[in-house]
């Protein structure tokens, strides 16, 4: 089994966010789903906004959805360890069916594209879609 991943990107977190909830829509049969969300919109979100993000995530989890937040920073740049670290792990230990990776405002998707493109990842990795946010 190799796992279908969405890179979703675009400088509105909210707007991600949206895009992220619609795609967990679509593919919520696809089995085993991992969500590799940003900790971006936690700096835009009123404190009330942010007590609704940590329910989301719990609802998430409940629905049985792996839920990662990952730190700050772009995914190929300042991130990619993080990246690296947290996407290995995934795959070995619990390799979902559908993977969705939040890249931030500052992210850089075509590098991160290619990233995930090279050899190391290639046996794990059915398709990588890149997905813009809903405008």
């Amino acid at each position: 089994m190799k796992t279908q991943v969405f890179l979703v990107s675009g400088r509105n977190p909210e707007r991600r966010a949206q895009c992220i909830e619609q795609l967990l829509a679509k593919h919520a049969a696809a089995g085993k789903i991992t969500l590799m969300a940003s900790t971006e919109i936690f700096s835009f979100a009123a404190v009330e906004a942010q007590a609704d993000l940590f329910r989301l995530d719990a609802e998430r989890k409940a629905r049985g959805i792996h839920v990662l937040r990952l730190s700050p920073g772009c995914l190929c740049c300042s991130s990619k360890l993080v990246l690296s670290t947290h996407l290995a792990r995934t795959l070995r230990l619990n390799q979902p069916n559908v993977l969705l990776v939040e890249l931030e405002s500052q992210s850089h998707p075509e590098q991160v594209l290619q990233l995930l493109k090279e050899p190391q990842w290639t046996d794990w990795f059915a398709d990588i879609t890149l997905v813009e946010e809903i405008s």
